[in-house]
């Protein structure tokens, strides 16, 4: 006698379910964790006799499922929750020190320009004034000719 068994597996993500940032151990990527419910059903001659559900966490790029992070107690939270804010805080500071810093390097940049823009101005002014003592002396030279000396 033959017995048809079977075995099935599913992953869902949680409708209204936790996810949070993290590196993932499995690809190296910062990536988002969905919270996934995974349903293995076990079976005879497609009637399903056993149900096993359980809740994990999803990488959102490799896609490999890790079990539910453990929940830090409240004393531990408070002091990541610290840690947290003073990250923040330091990133905000290095940003406002990277946003001073370009400023600067854009105003440097105008200021040199203007520099060039003058400098090239004035040398435009300086071939002008030797063309047209140039004409000038061309002209002197003509009529001085014509007036014979």
């Amino acid at each position: 006698m033959w017995m048809l068994v079977h075995r099935n597996a599913k992953t869902r993500l949680v409708a209204g379910g936790r996810s949070f940032l993290e590196v993932c151990p499995e690809c190296g990527r910062k990536a988002r964790f969905d919270e996934v419910e995974i349903t293995k059903s076990y079976g005879v001659f497609f009637i399903n006799l056993l149900d096993d559900k359980e809740r994990k966490y999803r990488c959102s790029a490799c896609h490999e499922v890790f079990d539910l992070r453990d929940e830090p107690d409240s004393a531990t939270s408070a002091g990541a929750e610290e840690a947290r804010q003073a990250e923040r805080e330091a990133e905000r500071a290095a940003e406002a020190r990277r946003t001073a810093e370009a400023e600067r390097l854009r105003e440097q940049a105008r200021a040199q320009a203007v520099q060039d823009r003058a400098a090239r101005d004035r040398a435009d002014q300086a071939e002008a004034a030797q063309a047209k003592a140039a004409r000038i002396e061309d002209e002197l030279a003509e009529l001085k000719k014509r007036m014979g000396r």
